[in-house]
C-alpha cells in the first residue's frame, strides 16, 4: 500500500468491479460480494454529491446486480455500454465485423477443452482459463491472436487476469471515464480511479491525463497507476475513510 491523498469532497469516484470491490473467484458466477458493499459505496457516494460510478467489463445488469444499483452511473463492457448519471443509456455495437465467426471459434475451442469458460456477453467474448492446462492455455492464446488479426482492425483483444476477452476495436475504461466526466456531478471534479488489471490502464492513463488519481489494486506491477492499494479489503476500508473523514469535515445542516 501507498501513502494516498487526502480525501477532497471534489472527486469523482471511479471503480472496477471484479478484483477491485470483489474477491476473484475460480468462475466469474461464482464472486460473492461484501454484504456490506452496497452500504459501503452509498456513503462514499453521499459525501461526494453522488459522483461515483462504477467501470466494468462485466454488463451493466451485471454490475448492478453486485453492487445493489447503488450507482447511477456505470460504464459495462469495457467502456463499450453507458449509463449517464441521470439515467441516459448507451449501449454497444453487436454486429461488428468477425464478431459471429469470432464466437463460433470461441465456442468451439472451449467445447473441445472443457476446462475452458467461455462467456457471450454478446457485444464482447471472453474466454477464461483460470482452470486450465498448459495445452489449452496455449490454443486459447493462438486462438485470440488469430481471430484479432483476421478481423482487420475491427476488433481488440484485452487480455486480463486468466481470461481473454474479445471486444469492438473502439471504446475502453479510458474513454468511458473521460465521457462520464462531462457531464454533472463529475463535471469539473478531479477524477480518481481504482482497478486491479491491465483492462483499467486505459483509464489510469485517462486519469492521469485529467490530473486525477490512479490506483492500483494488488501486487507491484508495471501500471501507469501512480498509487497502490494491496487487497480488495484494503480498498473496501479505504472507501469507508473517504465517507468518514469527508462527513466528518461537512459543516452540520442549518
Amino acid at each position: 500500500m501507498t501513502t494516498l491523498p487526502d480525501p477532497d469532497e471534489r472527486w469523482a469516484l471511479f471503480l472496477d468491479v471484479d478484483g477491485t470491490l470483489i474477491h476473484i473467484a475460480e468462475h466469474p458466477d461464482s464472486v460473492q460480494p461484501s454484504r456490506r458493499l452496497g452500504e459501503i459505496l452509498s456513503r462514499a457516494a453521499d459525501v461526494l454529491g453522488g459522483a461515483l460510478a462504477l467501470i466494468s467489463g462485466r454488463p451493466i445488469v451485471e454490475i448492478d446486480r453486485l453492487t445493489e444499483r447503488v450507482a447511477p452511473a456505470a460504464s459495462g463492457l469495457h467502456g463499450l455500454e453507458l449509463r449517464t448519471p441521470v439515467g441516459g443509456y448507451e449501449g454497444p455495437e453487436t454486429d461488428v465485423d468477425g464478431m459471429s465467426a469470432a464466437r463460433s471459434r470461441l465456442r468451439d475451442l472451449a467445447e473441445r477443452h472443457p476446462e475452458l469458460y467461455f462467456e457471450d456477453k454478446q457485444a464482447t467474448l471472453a474466454l477464461h482459463y483460470r482452470n486450465a492446462d498448459e495445452a489449452a492455455r496455449r490454443d486459447a492464446r493462438r486462438a485470440v491472436q488469430d481471430i484479432v488479426q483476421d478481423a482487420d482492425g475491427a476488433l481488440s483483444l484485452l487480455a486480463g487476469k486468466a481470461v481473454y476477452e474479445i471486444k469492438p476495436a473502439r471504446g475502453d475504461k479510458g474513454r468511458a471515464l473521460q465521457r462520464l466526466m462531462t457531464d454533472p456531478p463529475f463535471a469539473g471534479r478531479c477524477p480518481v480511479y481504482v482497478g486491479d488489471d491491465v483492462t483499467d490502464e486505459a483509464a489510469f492513463v485517462a486519469v492521469n491525463s485529467l490530473g486525477g488519481v490512479s490506483i492500483r489494486v494488488g501486487e507491484p506491477a508495471s501500471s501507469a497507476a501512480r498509487y497502490r492499494l494491496d487487497t480488495v479489503d484494503e480498498v473496501l476500508e479505504w472507501l469507508q475513510q473517504i465517507a468518514a473523514t469527508l462527513n466528518t469535515a461537512s459543516p452540520p445542516p442549518t
